[in-house]
C-alpha cells in the first residue's frame, strides 16, 4: 500500500506538470487538441488526489462511506470537465466571431488609419478552429489612385496580422463620393 500510494502520488505530480504545460502551449498556439490533452491529464491528477484523499479519510476516521463519497465527487468533476471539453470542441469546429479581446486589438489598429478622408467600416470577424479571419471594407476618396488605395490596404492588412499573428485578413476597397465610371 505504501509503495503504491507513493507511485500514484509521483505519477500525479508528473501528470500535473505535463498537463499544465500542455494547457499553456495549447493556449499559446490556440490548439483545442493540446488544451484537451492538458485537461485530460489534470482530470487524472484529480482522480489520483481523490483516491489518496479517500484512503486517507478512511484511515484517519475509519468511516468507509467517505471513500465512495470522494469517488462520487471526483466522478462529478470528470463529467464537468468532459462536458466542457465536448462543448469547446464543438464550438471550435463551428464558425464564431472572434473574442472581444481580439476584436479590440483589430479596432486599435484600424483607429490609426481613420481620418477625414478614410473610413473603415466595423470589421466582420470569425474564427474556425484555430484559424482567425478579419473582413474589412475601407472607403477612400474617389479620386485616389488604385495604387494609393491598395498601398493603404497592404499596410492595414500587415498591421492587423502583426496584432493578431496567423490571422487571414480580407479587405475591400470602396470609393467615397461620386466617381465617373469608365467602361
Amino acid at each position: 500500500l505504501g509503495l503504491g500510494l507513493f507511485l500514484s502520488a509521483g505519477s500525479s505530480v508528473l501528470n500535473l506538470a505535463v498537463g499544465l504545460l500542455l494547457l499553456r502551449v495549447g493556449r499559446q498556439h490556440r490548439s483545442i487538441t493540446l488544451i484537451a490533452d492538458g485537461k485530460h491529464l489534470l482530470t487524472d491528477v484529480w482522480t489520483s488526489v481523490g483516491v489518496l484523499v479517500g484512503i486517507g479519510l478512511v484511515a484517519l476516521f475509519g468511516w468507509y462511506v467517505l471513500d465512495p463519497i470522494v469517488a462520487l465527487l471526483v466522478g462529478l468533476n470528470i463529467l464537468r470537465i468532459g462536458y466542457g471539453l465536448v462543448r469547446e470542441s464543438v464550438v471550435g469546429l463551428l464558425d464564431a466571431a472572434l473574442p472581444a479581446d481580439d476584436v479590440a486589438q483589430v479596432q486599435q489598429v484600424l483607429d490609426r488609419y481613420r481620418d477625414e478622408s478614410v473610413t473603415i467600416l466595423p470589421p466582420r470577424t470569425r474564427a474556425s478552429g484555430r484559424q482567425r479571419f478579419v473582413y474589412l471594407t475601407v472607403r477612400v476618396p474617389g479620386d485616389w489612385t488604385v495604387r494609393a488605395g491598395h498601398d493603404l490596404l497592404d499596410r492595414v492588412e500587415d498591421d492587423v496580422r502583426s496584432a493578431l499573428p496567423g490571422t487571414t485578413v480580407f479587405t475591400h476597397l470602396e470609393p467615397i463620393g461620386k466617381v465617373a465610371r469608365r467602361r
